[in-house]
């Protein structure tokens, strides 16, 4: 009798076993796969859609989207931000290509331009931004030779976006722009400025946003910018394409150090597009330095993301 109580005692401690090791093998591949992080975005996504397809006031359905917290790191430390999310990374390429997903995934999250999320606002709060994320650089990414004065040439980038695919046939600036003709965008921008129109650098001593927008609308064709009269909405007309650039770009927000009317080393911080099949007009998401005097302009009249 006792040898047939230790032989059923040896077959629970070898159950046990089993279902701790399950247990901590699923919990691993849960922390790999990083399911929950993925779950705060499909929900966004959720609420967008489920808003804008409400037949109540849009303002009655809240949204359930929250801004992720990104450090991107060569060497896995990261000392400027508490438990962020750590996108390790080797090269300059695997660099752009973290932020070219943060901004398709905040695109995606917020309907691609086809959904109206925000409606009519007779109080005339014309600009709705979204806070996807907000990154920092570690100290570590100037080990990239790329990198080594401490900044990105977001030009570069931009052409990252314009020559990497995204999905099987379309690149990410495709998705993002509905176009790759970004050089061309800068050559028109860049006809009446006395310098060359770029999209900026990236300082890796400062905190950076991936933000997008929306216009309410009531608010007509046409993003609304005031900011001490430092920014100016460009619009664009290109021969033999016209206004209809795969139906979506309409222009550029530049901003400047210069004074008002005398744009200096311009630089283009984001770039509008139309909705597709709806009236209202969009941003399409961009990287900004978080609270800045280029983040201002902006002018995010109310943000719809939660810190």
């Amino acid at each position: 009798m006792k040898n047939k109580k230790a032989e059923l005692t040896t077959q629970q401690l070898v159950t046990m076993v089993i279902l701790i090791v399950s247990f901590v093998v699923i919990l691993f591949l849960l922390f790999r796969l990083n399911l929950g992080k993925e779950t705060e975005k499909e929900l966004c996504y959720n609420s967008v859609v489920l808003r804008a397809g409400s037949v109540l006031p849009k303002d009655s359905i809240p949204l359930d989207c929250h801004r992720s917290y990104i450090c991107i790191t060569k060497d896995g430390s990261c000392e400027t931000m508490t438990k962020p999310e750590v996108k390790k990374v080797k090269t300059d390429v695997e660099v752009y290509q973290v932020l070219a997903d943060e901004m398709a995934e905040c695109w995606w999250m917020f309907g691609e331009g086809k959904v109206d999320y925000v409606g009519k606002d007779f109080f005339y709060k014309d600009n709705y931004c979204s806070i996807c994320s907000q990154i920092v650089f570690d100290d570590s990414l100037r080990d990239i030779s790329s990198f080594s004065s401490g900044t990105l040439d977001k030009n570069k980038f931009y052409s990252y976006l314009a020559n990497e695919n995204y999905t099987v046939g379309k690149t990410y600036s495709e998705y993002l722009f509905k176009t790759n003709n970004l050089d061309l965008l800068k050559q028109e921008l860049s006809k009446n400025q006395s310098t060359e129109v770029t999209f900026g650098t990236i300082d890796f001593s400062n905190q950076y946003f991936v933000v997008t927008g929306i216009t309410s609308e009531v608010a007509g064709k046409g993003w609304k910018y005031v900011a001490g009269g430092v920014v100016t909405v460009a619009g664009i007309f290109i021969p033999g394409v016209g206004w209809t650039w795969a139906g979506a770009i309409v222009g550029a927000i530049i901003i400047s150090a210069g004074e008002y009317g005398a744009l200096q080393n311009p630089e283009i911080i984001a770039i509008p597009v139309e909705g597709q099949g709806i009236n209202n007009q969009f941003m399409a998401p961009t990287i900004v330095e978080a609270n800045s005097e280029k983040f201002k302009a902006l002018n995010c009249q109310e943000i719809l993301t939660k810190a």
